[in-house]
């Protein structure tokens, strides 16, 4: 047994005054500086030299306030040269120095006396670490450091006396978090430099006695001063998993001005979640602000001002040493997939409730039933396995039984009345000595239970984990089971809203967490419903060789054709990788829309159930999916965004479904429910507060707000004007006062980017309503030509700028979908892939084209550092000048002219001759994404590929001559087979993203060549 023996004195200017640590007044005005107060007193390891050395260079503010939030919760700045020096040689994420340091004050418990690590005991310690840091693959490191804070590393230790002994050394001290070295430090090497297009990312990484457990990415400005988004950060975390998925954290954050997100090393883009501090406020907020001391007594502390109050929620709530250890240790859950999966806010804080309120009860206090409320799709899976590890873990209730008891419905009822005896067996061994176990059981079992059971003494030691709706569904016999049963402890689970919470008054509500909340933090996307009109019903003209005898028309369902119309008017012209659920009363409706969705052939549908292996494998490509018993759907993913309901469904079916449409996916930013002609909604005589899809005229009521902003960026009185709209938004180049460029209308191109997507998002969800309705003169027919007007400019203001960067596939999305809905407001002078092709007046704005052009290729071109210093002097010269445009647009040529350069491959030698334009892209696609070949095997592999890549997309594009923006679902679904057995997820999403983009980029004509 291991013990963290602490010497503490005063070091670095600390002086210890009544058991609190006072900072001597220092000079700096840096908001790094290391003399702050701890809530308890810091151990003598943690003064690490001078001021001098713990001074960060000078970064953005996002940075600097993330670095004050920080140091007033307790972490140390560490200066890159000292970051350095404790690294080692070994080239690992660990700081071995740190960690050593650590390692000298452990003392272990042996033979009735604490002895400390021996030079052997501190050496195989280290090679653990760094060995198990160095693990191919970013899972195996991050379970290895996860292993680490939770259990520590097993030496073997000799003794002075010569005895050995086994013992674990733990690697952080839990008792006192402040007592282990936290230390936060500048990664510059994986930092992100401004450019006009793109924003700085500064780096930050956190440690724990030489532990990598945090990264913090910090939005700035670009450089044109634009603040930039937390998407940046994202994005650029995702591209640097290849290079440092190895010695990366396993909790990441990324901050802007606006706030932040966080998640794990590998979370996908649709997984990063805000954080919800639970019963944060101002006073909170103003405490932690001032818990630093000032500078100078009796004069303000500059550094508060440096603080952003819209990072402290999150940075408290994930970031305090004590949190950050109890995240990492007890809510990290590694699913089948290799997906780790770290608890949301609402999770967190709904387990601790549900676990301090249980102690209160074991202790003698409280009452005996407690209810925790999440919104549906919030995890309540993963809440009650949490929940059960903390108990197994509590000092106070790990004697305690824990019975799960949840209903089964559906295929799996039939299975649990083949095993009844089994269960009813189990239960009873249970009941009779099951001190410290965890049991799942059905209402049945506990029920047949019950009856020959003598509880008298039963339950003093029980905890039952209950479904809230089974309330609803026999609450007779659970209020007998709740008077028979009076020493044991229950917790109902709610999982969709206040209408499945128990009916009872004396029954606390220990945590809830709203629909609005849920999808404020992310965690699972907006749901809307709406009623589907019946269409004319078109005479159906008889197949040649049809059996009309076999194929009665009075067994044809009669709204296959409105549900097949609706799915080809919303999804099959948006994109996007999602699918649809048809819900029907029995198997026989089930077989019937199959059918007749066979016969009509426009949509692909697919039956749910058991059946043989290659229908359930066409499941997964079906746009359409036909199931009759909701509680015997299989897992199915979050492409699901539109359910079809033919059949009536209960307050518990309907959170159920609830729960799996409204789940986070890349390409769903809002999800439906439709109600088929008579089937009643089964939330409208829900109670108040229940969970409740809103009805899409509230996302009509909001299209008129997202109009108005779109139109306030184009100029008043012509903003049908499409040249004057270019000229109102197109690039300005002027010298500011300080001398730099600057580009006078990116803030309104910036915000016509942003805008245009929402406002076609908004759109799109408007547009459910019944087919053809739209199509006159309304409000929304002339929503949907200024979406495809805005949407034309975006593109070639953006193209003007070289802005193209900007662009990302959500956006191509919108493009392509505003071109499909509207295609009567396209113009002979307006060439939708090419806008910025007009006739060329004003030579004004087309010298500031050019000059964008010239930035955007010194940003990007491989020149050396001199020839862009001399580029960026010659532009700065030309705008200082006052010439005309046309004299400057002259010598704006020249001078593209004389930079123009031809970029080699990777290789540093031209691409082969006889290659086809199409091979030559595919070669340098798989080359960027996947790496330079090492060896003749992976060479022939990668030309393997690219030849089968090219063949693919060339065949792609034949089959869509008139729409060449679909054939990315095409090249999807012929490539995923064989890329899966080639290589990795990782590998095999970077590269589907890289297609994406060379899509969009390549001209007409490559990809047949």
């Amino acid at each position: 047994m291991f013990t963290a023996r602490c010497r503490h004195r005063a070091g670095n200017g600390m002086v210890h005054t009544a058991g609190r640590v006072m900072a001597a007044p220092d000079c700096g005005h840096d908001v790094s500086s290391f003399q702050m107060p701890l809530t308890a007193p810091g151990p003598r390891w943690q003064s690490t030299g001078g001021a001098s050395m713990s001074r960060p260079p000078l970064r953005g503010p996002v940075t600097r306030s993330a670095l004050g939030w920080l140091q007033r919760l307790g972490w140390r700045y560490l200066a890159p040269n000292r970051r350095v020096a404790l690294r080692g040689v070994n080239g690992a994420g660990v700081l071995e120095g740190r960690l050593r340091e650590y390692l000298h004050q452990v003392r272990f418990h042996a033979h009735g006396d604490h002895w400390p690590l021996d030079a052997d005991g501190i050496a195989q310690v280290l090679g653990m670490v760094v060995q198990g840091s160095q693990r191919r693959g970013w899972l195996a490191a991050h379970q290895a450091v996860l292993a680490w804070l939770r259990d520590g590393v097993c030496v073997a230790q000799q003794l002075p006396d010569g005895r050995s002994v086994q013992a674990t050394v733990p690697l952080v001290d839990v008792g006192t978090p402040l007592n282990n070295h936290w230390d936060i430090a500048n990664a510059r090497e994986q930092g992100q430099p401004p450019r006009d297009a793109t924003p700085r990312v500064d780096v930050l990484e956190g440690y724990v006695n030489g532990l990598p457990v945090l990264r913090l990415l910090c939005v700035e400005r670009d450089g044109q001063g634009r603040w930039g988004r937390e998407d940046v950060a994202i994005a650029l975390h995702r591209a640097q998993q290849h290079a440092h998925a190895a010695r990366g954290a396993p909790l990441v954050l990324a901050l802007d001005r606006r706030g932040g997100r966080y998640a794990g090393h590998a979370t996908p883009a649709d997984g990063w979640v805000r954080w919800r501090e639970h019963g944060w406020d101002a006073e909170r907020a103003l405490q932690l602000r001032q818990r630093a001391s000032t500078p100078t007594p009796g004069t303000p502390d500059p550094h508060g001002q440096r603080l952003w109050a819209v990072h402290a929620p999150l940075l408290a709530g994930v970031a305090e040493p004590a949190r950050l250890l109890a995240l990492l240790r007890g809510f990290v859950h590694t699913a089948s997939d290799g997906r780790q999966r770290i608890a949301r806010s609402a999770q967190f804080f709904a387990v601790q409730a549900g676990v301090a309120h249980l102690r209160d009860t074991e202790t003698g206090g409280g009452r005996r039933h407690g209810c925790l409320q999440l919104a549906a799709g919030s995890g309540m899976a993963l809440t009650v396995h949490w929940l059960s590890e903390q108990l197994r873990g509590d000092s106070v209730l790990r004697h305690c039984r824990v019975l799960r008891l949840q209903a089964q419905d559906g295929a799996s009822s039939q299975k649990v009345a083949d095993t009844l005896p089994s269960a009813g067996q189990a239960l009873a061994a249970f009941m009779a000595d099951g001190r410290g176990r965890t049991l799942q059981t059905t209402p049945g079992a506990l029920q047949s239970w019950l009856r020959h059971a003598d509880t008298a003494q039963a339950g003093h030691d029980l905890i039952v984990l209950a479904d809230a709706h089974l309330r609803g569904r026999a609450p007779v016999w659970l209020d007998d089971a709740c008077e028979r049963l009076p020493h044991a402890r229950w917790l109902w689970l709610s999982s969709g809203g206040m209408a499945a919470a128990p009916a009872q008054t004396d029954m606390p509500v220990l945590f809830a967490c709203s629909d609005a909340e849920a999808i404020a933090d992310g965690l699972v996307v907006p749901v809307y419903h709406h009623r589907l009109m019946p269409s004319p019903a078109s005479p159906q003209t008889p197949r040649r060789g049809a059996d009309h005898a076999t194929e009665p028309l009075a067994s044809t369902p009669c709204w296959a054709a409105p549900v097949a119309q609706h799915l080809r008017d919303t999804l099959a012209h948006t994109e996007r990788d999602l699918r649809a659920l048809l819900l029907v009363a029995d198997t026989e409706s089930q077989h019937r829309y199959h059918h007749a969705f066979s016969q009509d052939g426009a949509v692909h549908s697919a039956i749910v159930g058991s059946g043989p292996a290659h229908e359930r494998g066409a499941m997964h490509s079906a746009q359409l999916l036909v199931a009759s018993d909701l509680h015997a759907l299989p897992w199915l993913d979050a492409r699901l965004a539109l359910v079809y309901l033919d059949t009536a469904l209960d307050a518990v079916a309907a959170a159920r479904m609830l729960a799996l449409v409204n789940r986070r996916h890349p390409h769903k930013h809002c999800a439906w429910l439709v109600c088929l002609p008579a089937v009643p909604a089964p939330w409208s005589a829900g109670a108040p507060g229940a969970a409740t899809p809103q009805p899409l005229r509230v996302v009509r009521a909001g299209l008129s707000r997202q109009h108005r902003r779109l139109h306030a960026l184009l100029p008043p009185g012509c903003s049908s004007d499409f040249h004057a709209c270019r000229d109102h938004l197109g690039p300005r180049w002027h010298l500011d006062a300080h001398g730099q460029q600057r580009d006078q209308h990116r803030l309104r191109r910036r915000c016509l980017h942003q805008r245009v997507t929402a406002f076609g998002q908004q759109l799109q969800a408007a547009l459910l309503g019944p087919p053809g309705e739209g199509d006159a003169d309304t409000p929304l027919q002339r929503y949907r030509y200024d979406l495809h007007f805005c949407s034309l400019l975006r593109d070639a203001v953006g193209e003007e700028a070289a802005e193209q960067p900007l662009s990302v596939a959500e956006d191509v999305r919108i493009r392509h979908w505003a071109r499909e809905r509207a295609p009567e407001v396209r113009d002979v002078a307006w060439d939708y892939l090419g806008p910025a092709a007009t006739s060329e007046g004003n030579p004004g704005r087309a010298a500031d084209a050019l000059h964008s052009q010239l930035r955007h290729q010194l940003e990007t071109g491989p020149a050396g550092p001199a020839a862009r210093r001399q580029l960026q002097r010659q532009l700065q010269m030309l705008l200082a000048r006052p010439v005309l445009p046309a004299e400057r647009l002259q010598q704006l040529r020249r001078l593209h002219a004389q930079h123009i350069v031809r970029r080699p491959t990777r290789d540093g030698s031209p691409a082969a001759g006889d290659a086809p334009p199409s091979h030559k892209a595919c070669d340098a696609l798989l080359a960027q994404t996947l790496g330079a070949p090492k060896d003749s095997a992976q060479r022939r592999l990668q030309h393997a590929l690219a030849t089968q890549l090219a063949s693919a997309m060339r065949t792609a594009l034949a089959a869509q001559p008139q729409a060449p923006h679909l054939a990315m679902a095409d090249l999807q679904r012929r490539l995923a087979p064989a890329w899966a057995t080639v290589l990795s997820p990782r590998e095999c999403e970077a590269l589907r993203m890289a297609l994406q983009r060379l899509l969009d980029d390549m001209p007409p004509g490559t990809a047949s060549g």
